[in-house]
């Protein structure tokens, strides 16, 4: 049997793993972004479509881009399943704590996310080829694009991640490319999106 299903409506049914990277904490923190490069987790203990962001050191190849924020809870601060006003209508998917058998929280459990193919999106969650935090290239139509080692971005960068440095030269932790550039950004642009004082959107053609 060999059945078509169709790629944009069977990964919304992926979940983002649980985590213990945040510990206890919870109060709103970011796990990953909307545009975040994500991998199949193949440590995942069930039979499931568990998901994670890339990163420097993962060895996994790129299976798309997350199409939401992934949070964790409130948990900290507010009661278990809380979740500020401004959540309400947002595209955000929230984790909530994962409990060891003591009763602590250790951690955020899996959290349903969509995940993006092949299609053409807008996306201001890229860096650019830098040197110290200050943008080099600009997003040229037609560049590939790589995975960043910082938050999973998209990058033009072909310099491979050291795992301390990324964050200010944009460097890729995967030598796939993921997309190519439809509509680019000019270096200031790039610059401000990077500082986040005024954002500007490339559009791109995903290839994964």
């Amino acid at each position: 049997m060999f059945i078509p299903r169709h790629p944009v409506v069977e990964d919304q049914f992926c979940s983002y793993a649980s985590d213990n990277t945040f510990g206890s904490t919870g109060i709103g923190g970011v796990v990953a972004y909307a545009g975040s490069v994500v991998y199949l987790d193949p440590a995942a203990s069930d039979e499931e479509a568990m998901i994670k962001k890339m990163a420097h050191g993962i060895t996994e190849t790129p299976f798309g881009l997350s199409l939401q924020k992934v949070k964790v809870g409130y948990h900290s601060v507010h009661p278990t399943g809380f979740v500020m006003p401004g959540d309400l209508g947002s595209s955000d998917a929230i984790a909530q704590p994962l409990y060891n058998t003591s009763g602590a929280i250790v951690g955020h459990k899996s959290v349903p996310v969509g995940v993006a193919h092949l299609g053409i999106y807008d996306t201001v969650h890229y860096t650019c080829t830098a040197v110290s935090g200050t943008v080099s290239t600009k997003m040229t139509p037609g560049a590939a694009l790589y995975t960043a080692a910082d938050e999973a971005r998209l990058t033009n960068s072909t310099a491979s991640s050291n795992g301390s440095t990324d964050a200010d030269t944009g460097a890729r932790c995967e030598s796939t490319a993921v997309a190519r550039v439809l509509k680019g950004a000019s270096v200031a642009k790039c610059q401000a999106n990077i500082d986040n004082t005024t954002l500007y959107p490339i559009r791109v053609k995903l290839l994964v």
